[in-house]
């Protein structure tokens, strides 16, 4: 049985008619998060947010005031009820009923000031329709044309006024002031099905969920009318009472549990409140902070409690922890339905301010209808001679003579007189110098990269791409604005990320939903005890699905690995907006052009997410033991998570009660510790700050579970056990910046006596404790220290633009890396001093999060205990999600123990994919097409096969990826998947979750594979894994000209130098790579026969011929591919010859065991036909095409 505690107060706003506004009617919104409030005087208000009840609207309702005199004081205005759909709002005054938008827009409206309305119902049979009583006849409103459809005439409706109607499941709840309650029926035209007697003297109020209905009302004793202290129940289901329920301080509300329908809460105007479970005793008195209730309400999960008071202010109380204020709490509906309209911002007035210095004409003139005396005429101040005013000069007239005009525009040849350099005019004196590339302007540096291809062009003309321009001071550095992916013709992968990043650490790219999330997770990654133990969470048998910790230790590999290359966080993106606890708490970001708060977002972000590893740390009641053990740790009753030992500080929460001397304590796990200032920030440190935030004492208001009383309870929390046991090696802070005057503590102090003023947030923080237990946090001095090791920061230019978020990181010093500050923000990575990470100069760089490590972290962890290979299990099991998986739709065979692969092992790989969204571009009024955002791509399937042995060419995987997202376009025509192909009540093939692919894939990776096959940069950069250069052997680069830019199709290739046709139909994914393994097989051959270069040629020579498309009168692909023989056992390739630019490697091949034994392949009969001119030497002379050889 849930317990509402305070969590805000809000006062209503006053009005014009009604300065202190009374709330008379209140409703929680079931589709949006809105609270509507109906007050006293007429006027409806909606609230936005359970933390901010931010004014979302406010308008009149229909019928709260007089035709033609507005509002009189002393008519009945208030608002009697509200009810809510999920695109309307209707109020029920005394003299009307109206229906609005919820932007409030009118749209239907019914007057009948005379009737004395008091309550409505939809009708359960007819959404169009709305039953409204008061007193006399009922009547029936048509809510699409606003009109009375009919009246229901009853005897015992009027001549008794009705108290309040609630719909049921198919009929209709009407409870009379007489004290009965009455079920209509739709059907039969709202007449009473049954009826019974409630309370003797009369209904104050009726409620109904499901199949009970509870009233209250009063009752006679010795021929008076008392209020009943019991609240009746029935059950409509056999129309029979139910044991009431007794209630001491008079029931003035009542309301059903809306989720338990043995659940109730029943509170007094005097402010007595009983939370009453019918299965069990009646739970304990609670006294709300209210002298008068007016209304009362439940949210639609029951999880808030609004109510107002004859003060005019609105209370909302909660059963969620209100421990932490600034929490993230759930939304009034519980989930993220509806957004809330807003009205559209108005732009301030703008304020010049004026001195002897202020020009004129800043300042805005009238409009006036005749010319001012200022009106000067053009041609008296601005003549051709002036500076300001130099109009081109007029065309020679023996050129006019001579000119032909055609179409509109003039031609004519230049006379010979007018020839020579004395005619040669400039813009202005010095221009030509700058026309010519002799001035200053070929110094000036490019603002931005260029694509690849034009790059690649620019090296062919000799020019040369010169480095970044300078910041103006007193701006945000250019390293620090926002930097955005521009698309070519040829896609993402002609983007020059390179231009952005000269260091060996990896940026994130942000062409994905989600991507604010960058900053933190760079600022994880670098945090080694987060990292360790996120890659060791990978090697165990992990059984969610969406698990974020997974993705996180996949993620942190692969930005290992790359070492400089951007990477994506593809998969993490797409795991995290599954998370139904993220889009609830509305940690989704969906809108790239939003302006999202997202410093106070990425905090939200960074606690929920921490908490998020604590549990997923823990997989089937095991975790790892990173801490080394202590006392304390010994003697805990229960494992901890790995995520706990590392990041999680070991607290313990009293709280004390002011009556009975009570204390109550509870041991809990702070992951990050919020910051808490004061309502009025002091010059005070940033350590103190930090102190008060983490061992915080606070009073609250409260049942205590001893006396039972409302009393105030003093809460303290503290570190629970030794200092040195409970604190962990990483500490996460959230700055909490929310206002001007609290960045005033931030921000940079102007020098003194020309030394610079110190930083307010110290590079360092020293925790200990004194002689008398006391906990203190100083700069310097003995103790546990913590060092400042990343830095999350909001980035907004000016107040109007877009926010995004960067991360400054402190790299260790190690014999690969020289340490220092560097800066991610997004891709582009470099290095910045220590004085501009602690640097705030202005609001346009605002600290959100940061992480600090403990110096003696390698003492207290043993990180090297962690495992640190996957197991290799996963290559061998068979895994499908698949419920009809068809036996002969099974196409590859597993791998056996004894064909495990080891370093160099050739594999041949293809992966075939759908898109999740269409590509968005614009077309301008030239022709010309801009790329605004790629098409989202997701993997649909992947196919090995053996490269070598005795099954080579035969696929040991072939997986379809279970793909829960909404599919926009199968690509069937390129892909091969078909609808149903990735459904698991449907699909014939093997069907395996992403992460289980996508771990076989790392594996091989680990491993020490050689990847073959097509096109394999694109594959693995949407598979989102790196996969180094050196392990990778790819056909579009092998079969390039550095002198072509043309990138061959495998089509094409397989065609021409296999005389085979593939992908006639569609593409197959196992053929395209058993196909690319052979293309590589006779590259080899080319090169041992010295004929590759000449191969080329033929190959671009026939390509322009055909249209490098091969004419479809072709054979078709055979269904048998004949076995190629294998190379010697394991022996590691011989680099490709690439002829176009040439991959960065980061390591070297390993040289082949015995010389140069991969020259001694034998080639595979029939690989290349013996009768063809490409296998054959001895004809000499150039080779026919294979048109002309048609035609003999």
């Amino acid at each position: 049985m849930a317990t509402y505690n305070p969590l805000q107060l809000l006062p209503l706003p006053p009005t014009r008619a009604d300065p202190k506004p009374i709330p008379s009617a209140i409703t929680i919104d079931p589709f949006s998060d809105l609270v509507w409030v109906g007050t006293s005087s007429g006027s409806v208000s909606a609230f936005c947010n359970p933390l901010q009840l931010a004014p979302n609207v406010r308008f009149p309702a229909h019928g709260s005031s007089v035709p033609g005199l507005g509002f009189v004081p002393g008519f009945n205005a208030g608002v009697r009820e509200i009810r809510v759909t999920d695109r309307e709002i209707w109020t029920l005054t005394e003299g009307g009923v109206g229906g609005r938008k919820k932007g409030g827009q009118p749209r239907w409206s019914v007057t009948d000031p005379m009737r004395g309305m008091r309550s409505m119902s939809p009708n359960p049979l007819n959404s169009h329709e709305l039953l409204v009583g008061g007193v006399g006849q009922m009547m029936l409103v048509n809510t699409s044309k606003g009109d009375v459809v009919r009246r229901v005439t009853d005897s015992q409706f009027d001549s008794l006024p009705v108290v309040h109607l609630a719909p049921l499941q198919r009929t209709v709840l009407s409870a009379l002031s007489s004290g009965s309650i009455s079920i209509l029926d739709p059907r039969t035209g709202f007449k009473a099905a049954s009826t019974m007697q409630s309370h003797t003297g009369g209904i104050s109020g009726a409620d109904a969920n499901g199949h009970l209905i509870c009233t209250w009302g009063w009752t006679h004793m010795q021929g008076r009318p008392l209020p009943d202290p019991l609240v009746r129940l029935y059950d409509i289901r056999n129309l029979r009472p139910l044991a009431p329920i007794s209630f001491g301080p008079s029931p003035s509300f009542c309301l059903l549990h809306p989720t338990n329908a043995s659940e109730l809460v029943i509170a007094s105007q005097t402010g007595t409140m009983q939370t009453v479970d019918l299965g069990t005793n009646p739970g304990g008195y609670q006294q709300l902070d209210a002298s008068y209730v007016t209304s009362m309400a439940l949210s639609p999960l029951g999880d808030y409690l609004a109510f107002g008071d004859a003060e005019g202010q609105l209370h909302l109380w909660t059963t969620h922890d209100t421990a932490d204020v600034n929490g993230a709490k759930p939304p009034f509906n519980g989930y993220e339905g509806l957004k809330p309209e807003w009205p559209d911002q108005v732009d301030p007035p703008t304020t010049a301010p004026f001195d002897d210095f202020t020009p004129l004409n800043i300042i805005g003139m009238p409009h006036y209808t005749e010319p001012l005396l200022s009106n000067i005429p053009l041609s008296d101040y601005a003549p051709v001679t002036s500076p300001f005013f130099n109009p081109p000069e007029p065309v020679p007239a023996p050129i006019l003579a001579a000119m032909k005009m055609t179409d509109m525009i003039g031609y004519a040849t230049m006379p010979r007189e007018l020839k020579g350099k004395r005619y040669v005019r400039t813009a202005r004196p010095g221009a030509g110098k700058w026309a010519t590339g002799k001035g200053w302007t070929t110094a000036r540096k490019e603002s931005g990269p260029k694509f690849r291809s034009e790059k690649e062009r620019l090296k062919l003309s000799g020019s040369r791409e010169a480095g970044e321009e300078e910041t103006v001071p007193g701006q945000v550095p250019k390293h620090c604005r926002k930097v955005e992916i521009k698309y070519s013709k040829f896609g993402i992968e002609d983007f020059d990320f390179g231009y952005y990043n000269y260091t060996e650490y990896s940026g994130l790219e942000t062409d994905i939903l989600n991507s604010y999330t960058n900053a933190l997770l760079q600022a994880l990654h670098y945090s080694a005890p987060v990292r360790a133990v996120a890659k060791a969470h990978i090697c165990v048998e992990c059984k969610k699905e969406h698990c974020l910790l997974c993705e996180a230790g996949f993620l942190f590999r692969m930005l290992e690995d790359a070492r400089g290359t951007n990477c994506q966080a593809n998969n993490f993106s797409r795991a995290f907006s599954a998370t139904p606890q993220a889009s609830a708490l509305g940690l989704l970001d969906t809108d790239e052009t939003s302006n999202a708060p997202y410093g106070s977002l990425i905090q939200s972000f960074n606690r929920w997410l921490l908490a998020t590893f604590s549990s997923e740390a823990i997989v089937d009641g095991e975790t790892f033991a990173v801490r080394k053990p202590s006392m304390s740790t010994l003697s805990l009753g229960s494992k901890e998570s790995a995520i706990d030992q590392v990041l999680g500080i070991r607290t313990r929460t009293t709280n004390a009660c002011s009556s009975c001397d009570s204390v109550a304590s509870r041991e809990g796990t702070l992951h990050v510790i919020d910051i808490q200032y004061l309502r009025k920030p002091l010059e005070t440190k940033f350590t103190e700050l930090l102190r008060t935030s983490l061992l915080r004492e606070s009073s609250t208001k409260a049942t205590c579970a001893s006396c039972k009383q409302f009393v105030p309870l003093a809460s303290r929390r503290i570190i629970d056990g030794e200092l040195e046991d409970s604190l962990p090696a990483v500490l996460s802070v959230n700055a909490m910046v929310s206002t001007p005057e609290i960045f005033g503590l931030w921000q940079d102090k102007p020098t003194r006596g020309g030394a610079p003023a110190p930083r307010f947030l110290p590079k360092q923080l020293v925790i200990r404790a004194d002689e008398a237990g006391e906990i203190a946090f100083a700069e310097e001095g003995e103790g546990l220290v913590y060092d400042v090791t990343s830095i999350v920061v909001q980035i907004q230019e000016t107040p109007d633009s877009q926010a995004h978020l960067l991360s400054y990181v402190k790299m260790p010093k190690s014999d690969e890396s020289k340490g220092g500050w560097v800066i991610f923000n997004d891709f582009a990575v470099r290095r910045v001093s220590e004085e501009e990470v602690f640097s705030f100069p202005a609001q346009w760089k605002v600290p959100t999060v940061i992480m600090m490590t403990r110096r003696d972290s390698a003492d207290i962890l043993q990180l090297e205990t962690l495992p640190k290979q996957m197991g290799t299990g996963v290559l061998f099991e068979d895994v499908s999600l698949a419920w009809n998986r068809r036996p002969n739709m099974i196409k590859h065979q597993r791998l056996q123990p004894d064909e495990l692969p080891r370093q160099g092992t050739l594999i041949a790989i293809d992966a075939e994919f759908v898109a999740l969204q269409q590509e968005e571009m614009e077309f301008r009024s030239d022709g010309t097409k801009n790329v605004l955002r790629p098409s989202h791509m997701s993997l649909a399937r992947v196919s090995v096969t053996r490269g070598q042995g005795e099954k080579e060419g035969v696929p040991f995987i072939d997986d379809y990826i279970l793909t829960k997202e909404v599919v926009v376009d199968f690509l069937t025509e390129f892909s091969g998947i078909k609808h149903g192909d990735l459904d698991p009540n449907n699909s014939p093939h093997t069907l395996v979750p992403l992460k289980v692919a996508y771990k076989k894939l790392r594996l091989l990776v680990d491993l020490g594979c050689i990847f073959i096959g097509h096109g394999l940069a694109k594959d693995f950069r949407t598979i989102n894994i790196f996969v180094p250069p050196d392990q990778i052997i790819d056909t579009v680069k092998i079969y390039s000209s550095p002198s072509r830019q043309r990138r061959l199709s495998l089509r094409f290739l397989v065609w021409f130098l296999l005389e085979t046709e593939i992908q006639t139909a569609s593409h197959d994914s196992i053929e395209d790579a058993k196909y690319a393994l052979m293309l590589y097989r006779a590259y080899l051959r080319f090169e041992e026969e010295g004929r590759f270069d000449e191969i080329m040629e033929q190959i671009f020579d026939e390509g322009q011929k055909v249209g490098f498309r091969p004419p479809h009168e072709h054979r078709t692909s055979p269904q048998f591919v004949p076995q190629m023989m294998a190379p010697p056992p394991f022996a590691p390739p011989r680099p490709p010859r690439y002829h176009g630019s040439a991959p960065p490697t980061n390591g070297q091949m390993l040289p082949p065991p015995g010389g140069d034994s991969w020259r001694n392949v034998p080639p595979m009969d029939g690989m290349i036909p013996r009768s063809s001119s490409v296998a054959s030497s001895a004809g000499g002379g150039a080779r026919p095409s294979r048109t002309q050889r048609r035609r003999h």
